[in-house]
Protein backbone atom coordinates (compact mmCIF):
# COMPACT_ATOMS: atom_id res chain seq x y z
CA UNK A 1 0.00 0.00 0.00
CA UNK A 2 1.39 3.34 -0.74
CA UNK A 3 2.19 5.20 2.66
CA UNK A 4 2.22 9.09 2.82
CA UNK A 5 5.26 10.53 1.57
CA UNK A 6 6.05 8.02 -0.64
CA UNK A 7 7.36 9.59 -3.52
CA UNK A 8 6.36 8.85 -7.01
CA UNK A 9 8.90 8.72 -9.96
CA UNK A 10 6.83 8.84 -13.05
CA UNK A 11 8.58 8.26 -16.75
CA UNK A 12 6.40 10.85 -19.08
CA UNK A 13 5.92 9.79 -22.38
CA UNK A 14 4.92 13.31 -23.63
CA UNK A 15 7.20 15.41 -25.37
CA UNK A 16 7.84 17.53 -22.73
CA UNK A 17 8.64 14.76 -20.81
CA UNK A 18 10.71 13.21 -22.96
CA UNK A 19 12.92 16.53 -23.33
CA UNK A 20 13.14 16.56 -19.66
CA UNK A 21 14.32 13.04 -19.72
CA UNK A 22 16.92 13.46 -22.49
CA UNK A 23 18.29 16.91 -20.99
CA UNK A 24 18.52 15.58 -17.26
CA UNK A 25 19.83 11.61 -18.57
CA UNK A 26 17.04 10.34 -16.89
CA UNK A 27 14.29 8.02 -16.73
CA UNK A 28 12.04 10.22 -15.12
CA UNK A 29 10.60 13.24 -15.72
CA UNK A 30 8.66 14.16 -12.93
CA UNK A 31 8.14 13.52 -9.18
CA UNK A 32 4.86 14.15 -7.10
CA UNK A 33 4.41 13.07 -3.41
CA UNK A 34 1.88 10.56 -1.82
CA UNK A 35 -0.43 12.40 0.94
CA UNK A 36 -2.86 9.43 1.22
CA UNK A 37 -3.20 5.91 -0.70
CA UNK A 38 -5.25 7.50 -3.53
CA UNK A 39 -4.12 11.35 -3.11
CA UNK A 40 -0.40 12.75 -4.45
CA UNK A 41 0.32 16.70 -3.98
CA UNK A 42 1.84 17.96 -7.19
CA UNK A 43 2.53 20.53 -9.61
CA UNK A 44 3.28 20.66 -13.36
CA UNK A 45 4.18 23.03 -16.13
CA UNK A 46 -0.42 23.37 -16.76
CA UNK A 47 -1.58 22.40 -13.41
CA UNK A 48 -0.59 24.46 -9.86
CA UNK A 49 0.46 22.88 -6.52
CA UNK A 50 -2.83 20.82 -6.08
CA UNK A 51 -4.28 17.19 -4.62
CA UNK A 52 -4.76 15.25 -7.34
CA UNK A 53 -5.88 11.41 -7.31
CA UNK A 54 -3.09 8.98 -8.32
CA UNK A 55 -4.18 8.97 -12.27
CA UNK A 56 -0.66 7.44 -13.56
CA UNK A 57 -0.21 3.52 -14.94
CA UNK A 58 1.11 1.37 -13.24
CA UNK A 59 4.41 0.67 -15.89
CA UNK A 60 4.89 4.47 -16.27
CA UNK A 61 6.11 4.95 -12.23
CA UNK A 62 8.38 3.81 -9.38
CA UNK A 63 7.34 4.39 -6.43
CA UNK A 64 10.57 5.53 -3.42
CA UNK A 65 10.25 5.66 0.50
CA UNK A 66 11.90 7.60 3.14
CA UNK A 67 14.34 4.77 4.94
CA UNK A 68 13.87 7.12 7.98
CA UNK A 69 10.19 7.70 10.39
CA UNK A 70 9.13 10.68 10.77
CA UNK A 71 7.72 11.70 14.18
CA UNK A 72 4.31 13.20 13.99
CA UNK A 73 5.00 16.95 14.53
CA UNK A 74 7.60 16.48 11.63
CA UNK A 75 4.68 14.88 9.24
CA UNK A 76 2.03 17.59 10.07
CA UNK A 77 4.99 20.20 9.41
CA UNK A 78 5.72 18.74 5.92
CA UNK A 79 1.84 18.78 5.33
CA UNK A 80 1.77 22.46 6.59
CA UNK A 81 4.63 23.57 4.32
CA UNK A 82 2.72 21.80 1.21
CA UNK A 83 -0.49 23.29 2.23
CA UNK A 84 1.03 26.95 2.21
CA UNK A 85 1.89 26.13 -1.72
CA UNK A 86 -1.47 24.98 -3.09
CA UNK A 87 -2.33 26.82 -5.84
CA UNK A 88 0.71 28.05 -6.26
CA UNK A 89 2.03 27.99 -10.13
CA UNK A 90 4.81 26.56 -11.71
CA UNK A 91 8.15 28.15 -11.73
CA UNK A 92 9.29 28.33 -15.48
CA UNK A 93 12.33 31.09 -14.91
CA UNK A 94 13.70 27.53 -12.85
CA UNK A 95 12.92 25.44 -15.84
CA UNK A 96 14.39 27.82 -18.22
CA UNK A 97 17.65 28.42 -16.26
CA UNK A 98 18.16 24.58 -15.94
CA UNK A 99 17.93 24.43 -19.64
CA UNK A 100 20.64 27.18 -19.94
CA UNK A 101 22.65 26.00 -17.39
CA UNK A 102 22.86 22.31 -19.44
CA UNK A 103 23.25 24.13 -22.43
CA UNK A 104 25.43 27.05 -21.87
CA UNK A 105 26.21 26.86 -18.01
CA UNK A 106 24.75 29.89 -16.96
CA UNK A 107 23.72 29.92 -13.50
CA UNK A 108 20.11 28.14 -12.28
CA UNK A 109 17.85 30.72 -11.04
CA UNK A 110 14.62 29.97 -9.03
CA UNK A 111 11.25 32.29 -8.56
CA UNK A 112 10.86 33.84 -4.96
CA UNK A 113 7.02 32.35 -4.58
CA UNK A 114 7.05 29.56 -6.85
CA UNK A 115 8.32 25.94 -6.93
CA UNK A 116 8.39 23.01 -9.65
CA UNK A 117 7.62 19.36 -8.55
CA UNK A 118 11.63 18.29 -7.44
CA UNK A 119 11.71 21.54 -5.79
CA UNK A 120 8.49 22.05 -3.65
CA UNK A 121 9.10 17.97 -2.06
CA UNK A 122 12.85 18.59 -1.46
CA UNK A 123 12.01 22.03 0.38
CA UNK A 124 8.85 20.60 1.96
CA UNK A 125 11.31 18.28 4.00
CA UNK A 126 14.25 20.51 4.49
CA UNK A 127 11.30 22.68 6.74
CA UNK A 128 11.84 19.86 9.00
CA UNK A 129 15.52 19.32 8.70
CA UNK A 130 15.96 16.22 6.22
CA UNK A 131 18.33 17.21 3.53
CA UNK A 132 17.27 14.70 0.43
CA UNK A 133 20.03 15.81 -1.28
CA UNK A 134 23.03 18.00 -1.06
CA UNK A 135 22.33 21.89 -1.98
CA UNK A 136 25.48 22.08 -4.74
CA UNK A 137 23.49 19.14 -6.13
CA UNK A 138 21.74 19.83 -9.58
CA UNK A 139 18.05 19.13 -8.45
CA UNK A 140 15.93 16.87 -10.79
CA UNK A 141 14.23 14.10 -11.02
CA UNK A 142 16.66 11.71 -11.30
CA UNK A 143 18.88 12.90 -8.80
CA UNK A 144 16.04 13.54 -6.17
CA UNK A 145 15.54 9.60 -6.89
CA UNK A 146 19.68 8.87 -5.81
CA UNK A 147 18.76 10.75 -2.55
CA UNK A 148 20.93 8.14 0.31
CA UNK A 149 17.49 9.06 2.31
CA UNK A 150 15.09 7.08 -0.18
CA UNK A 151 14.75 3.44 -1.39
CA UNK A 152 12.59 1.75 -4.11
CA UNK A 153 9.88 0.44 -3.30
CA UNK A 154 9.57 -3.23 -5.07
CA UNK A 155 6.01 -3.52 -6.31
CA UNK A 156 5.67 -7.20 -6.12
CA UNK A 157 6.03 -6.91 -2.69
CA UNK A 158 3.81 -3.97 -2.51
CA UNK A 159 -0.26 -5.56 -1.05
CA UNK A 160 -1.72 -3.02 -2.80
CA UNK A 161 -0.42 -3.52 -6.13
CA UNK A 162 -0.53 -7.49 -5.86
CA UNK A 163 -3.86 -7.27 -4.94
CA UNK A 164 -4.52 -6.00 -8.44
CA UNK A 165 -2.31 -8.42 -10.38
CA UNK A 166 -4.28 -11.66 -8.43
CA UNK A 167 -7.43 -9.94 -8.77
CA UNK A 168 -6.52 -9.52 -13.14
CA UNK A 169 -5.39 -12.93 -12.54
CA UNK A 170 -8.40 -14.69 -11.18
CA UNK A 171 -10.79 -12.92 -13.87
CA UNK A 172 -9.08 -14.93 -16.94
CA UNK A 173 -9.29 -17.84 -14.96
Amino acid sequence: MLEQFDLIFYRGETPIARIIQRLTESQYSHVAMVIDPLHLIQLDWKTPVSIQHLAYPISQYDIYRLKIALTAEERGRVILFIREWISTGYDWKLIFSRLFNILFGTPIISSANRYNCDELIVDAFRHVGINLIERDIKLNPDTLSKSKLLYKVDENNNSFFAYKKDNKNRARS
